[in-house]
């Protein structure tokens, strides 16, 4: 329905980047999260600087809401909007540059991450973001929420590789904050504000990344085990640690749903990664001394158990599975994964990131979702671990701030931060808070 100010919005900016039929609200109106229904009021595209602009000081004159959408594959709601906001779509903000004396990429937040990931393999060299959903993660997205995934081992996580970034507040001015230099004690690195700040302080606009080196040799490793102490103790050692880019298990209950027959409690893969082959070689020279039972994968067979790795969340989420994202120590993962177990053997299906006991849990349950729930994080408190490990917390996990203890002053410093930088509330005003 063309309401007043959808009449506003298009007199602002034309038709060609304001959308409000049905198929472009529900499309655009919510992120991966299915159980909050959107209801937002339009959809407008912004295609520069002075178009983003242009959205925000609208917003701010009209006291209408805003929320910043990428490529919508968060997983807690951060990009739903299901109070007549308006969604502000980055996706035709997507150019990308390459500075060649830096090994640098400079793209806009709108870019696809496998776009500027290729875009930077062109140039011989490696952006080190690896997620499930990178065929469709915008870059502001990532930044956003700081997006980790399965190379946070030897990467680390989005923010990592940022040189540089541009955001625009909720007065419409835009900042410009760097730390390109690595000995810099000009104050506090006040890029950090908004890495996993999911919009509630500013858009971000533009990002200038430092790229790494690409490996030159690349081995895949298998190790089925029912004791994943014995994986800390032994590959993630320091001597093998080093040269690990990522190390994925799935349990039994995700080995059955991919169709193989488990012959352990864990099904692992480690990817080893060098510009040394002689590094490599003596790594392998390393776990075989350790008389670790390891399969050493083909580039056939590599390809077809990542593929399975990356077809894990898309099976669960057939079934209809709650995803915890959720991290403990490594020291107590073996033991914590046993009492996840222990709770409802064949509803609880987990995988994850071994190097940093960042794991899945998903519960397959028609009858005892919520039960399972509750005692999946009274288990984690009792460990200390965190209720949020790399998908943010958006609209689905604002609970974490009044039932995990430590997160209260933070919540409170968030909501200083917010009053201060978006009096009005006008930037995605339903994450973090209520």
């Amino acid at each position: 329905m063309m309401t007043e100010i959808i009449k506003k919005l298009i007199n602002l900016l034309g038709e060609k980047k304001v959308k409000f039929s049905k198929d472009y609200l529900e499309k655009y109106g919510i992120d991966w999260y299915k159980e909050i229904k959107p209801d937002p009021t339009a959809i407008v595209f912004p295609y520069n600087e002075n178009d983003l602009q242009e959205i925000v000081l609208f917003a701010e004159k009209e006291d209408q809401k805003l929320v910043i959408s990428g490529g919508r594959t968060g997983l807690c709601g951060g990009a739903t909007a299901a109070n007549k906001e308006i969604v502000v779509s980055l996706e035709k903000m997507n150019d990308m540059n390459w500075i060649p004396k830096k090994n640098q990429v400079v793209c806009q937040a709108g870019a696809i991450t496998d776009n500027v990931k290729n875009f930077v393999a062109e140039h011989d060299r490696l952006l080190p973001i690896s997620l499930a959903s990178s065929s469709s993660s915008s870059i502001g997205g990532n930044v956003a929420t700081n997006a980790a995934g399965s190379k946070f081992i030897k990467y680390g996580s989005t923010k990592d590789h940022i040189a540089k970034i541009k955001v625009m507040l909720a007065n419409g001015e835009m900042l410009t904050l760097k730390k390109e230099i690595k000995k810099d004690a000009t104050g506090p690195n006040l890029m950090e504000l908004f890495f996993g700040s999911e919009g509630v302080l500013g858009i971000i606009y533009e990002v200038t990344f430092n790229t790494c080196e690409q490996p030159k040799y690349i081995e895949n490793i298998l190790i089925r085990t029912s004791e994943l102490n014995f994986i800390r103790q032994h590959i993630l050692a320091p001597e093998v640690k080093n040269i690990i880019s990522s190390i994925e298990y799935w349990d039994e209950n995700c080995q059955k749903l991919l169709g193989d027959s488990p012959e352990s409690t864990y099904f692992v893969v480690v990817e080893l990664s060098s510009s040394s082959k002689d590094e490599i070689d003596l790594c392998l020279e390393t776990l075989a001394e350790k008389n670790i039972n390891i399969a050493l994968l083909n580039s056939k067979q590599s390809d077809e158990i990542w593929a399975k790795r990356e077809d894990l969340p898309v099976n669960l989420a057939s079934k209809g599975a709650y995803k915890m994202d959720i991290s403990v120590p490594l020291e107590i993962l073996e033991n914590f994964l046993d009492e996840i177990k222990k709770l409802s053997p064949n509803e609880m299906f987990s995988f994850g990131h071994l190097g940093d006991g960042n794991i899945h849990i998903n519960i397959v349950s028609e009858s005892n979702k919520g039960k399972l729930i509750d005692e999946v994080y009274g288990l984690l408190k009792i460990h200390h671990g965190s209720p949020s490990a790399e998908h943010g917390i958006g609209q689905r996990k604002k609970e974490i701030w009044t039932k995990f203890e430590g997160y209260q002053d933070k919540y409170k410093l968030l909501q200083t931060l917010k009053k201060s930088m978006d009096p009005k509330n006008i930037l995605s005003p339903k994450v973090f808070f209520e």
